[in-house]
């Protein structure tokens, strides 16, 4: 049996940005203790800092989502840099403003702060013990879904992967359409990209149940929409809401599985490192790649060339490693037998075509 928890509470619209503390209000109406406020830098930016109203016991934490991902140490830094300040008593509320990764270290961290030891130990599937501290979204990018997911991706020591539990959703989140109007256009693309492939491979794998199925037509249409027609904010961010609930109710699959090891390995950001994968997975994904293509180049977007030019054999071994940890995917998208279908040799082959 699978129940689904979905989000408690939504508040949609343009401005509602300036509603942000009578919604933590709404969730937190005891604030006898603080909030934490975690906010990509590049907020100083585009004025979101400005607007933040933080009472005088509040954390505001800056993190760099542009430079780089978050780690499981870079969870555990942050945790252990609030428990020091406020001498380990519990923020009644964590605030994620930004992007899925800063979203991802806002759930990681109310995780941290309930759950002892490191980050790293929670990677894999339903094994957080503790509730987590309150956590409320409110997403600056549209696309990764983290708004609404159970999942908060993290690179660790050893491998890239989420923490995959209830207790990583939100208990709110506040989707205000006028912050995605700053958004650079390549990052505006391969964010909108992270949620068309979430679709496609959660609508073309068997672990999609009709609840996630729905979602996922929905999220699909409106992101094509978006990059082939009509820039429509409002549309663009709930698809990434109905895109990261479809997730929920179903799995990725071969380009998520594979584009770990571009990111864990060479670097690149998850946005970008699934379209260079998916863009050589015709074979399986068939008009989607084709549609794919179309919204690249509407958008001028050019992809990366020779990225797997100078990765050594050893490289690559550690890269099908990391792929095939996302079993369950990989199950949705090929079966139990996907090893014998998704070979290293052919892993390989569809790397060095990157």
């Amino acid at each position: 049996m699978k129940i689904t928890r979905f989000i408690p509470k939504v508040l949609f619209g343009r401005k509602h940005f300036n509603d942000l503390n009578r919604f933590i209000g709404d969730i937190c109406p005891s604030k006898k203790r603080y909030a934490v406020y975690i906010i990509d830098s590049i907020h100083q930016t585009t004025g979101l800092f400005e607007r933040l109203q933080p009472g005088k016991n509040d954390m505001v934490i800056e993190f760099n989502a542009s430079s780089k991902e978050p780690k499981t140490s870079d969870i555990d830094s942050i945790r252990d840099q609030i428990v020091k300040q406020k001498a380990a008593q519990l923020p009644h509320v964590v605030v994620g403003i930004g992007g899925g990764s800063t979203m991802d270290v806002a759930k990681a961290v109310s995780i941290m702060l309930t759950n002892k030891g490191s980050a790293e130990n929670y990677q894999g599937w339903d094994l957080v013990k503790n509730k987590a501290v309150t956590k409320i979204a409110v997403p600056t990018l549209a696309g990764t879904g983290a708004e609404a997911s159970r999942t908060t991706v993290l690179t660790g020591p050893v491998k890239k992967l989420g923490i995959n539990s209830d207790f990583s959703i939100f208990d709110g989140v506040l989707m205000d359409p006028d912050l995605l109007e700053t958004v650079p256009a390549e990052q505006e693309f391969y964010t909108g990209m992270d949620n068309f492939i979430h679709c496609v491979e959660a609508m073309n794998g068997s672990a999609i149940n009709a609840m996630g199925k729905s979602f996922a037509i929905q999220a699909k249409a409106a992101v094509e929409n978006f990059f082939l027609k009509e820039k429509n904010y409002e549309e663009l961010i709930v698809s990434s809401f109905f895109g990261g609930s479809s997730i929920a109710n179903s799995s990725v699959g071969i380009c998520h599985a594979l584009s770990y090891g571009i990111a864990f390995l060479l670097n690149y950001r998850h946005g970008i490192a699934n379209c260079i994968v998916f863009n050589q997975l015709e074979e399986y994904y068939g008009s989607d790649v084709v549609t794919f293509r179309k919204m690249m180049d509407n958008h001028g977007i050019k992809l990366p060339v020779n990225v797997t030019a100078d990765v050594t054999a050893e490289q690559f071994d550690t890269m099908i490693e990391l792929a095939y940890k996302l079993e369950k995917d990989l199950i949705s998208a090929l079966g139990p037998d996907f090893k014998n279908i998704l070979t290293p040799e052919k892993i390989i082959s569809i790397y060095k075509k990157m």
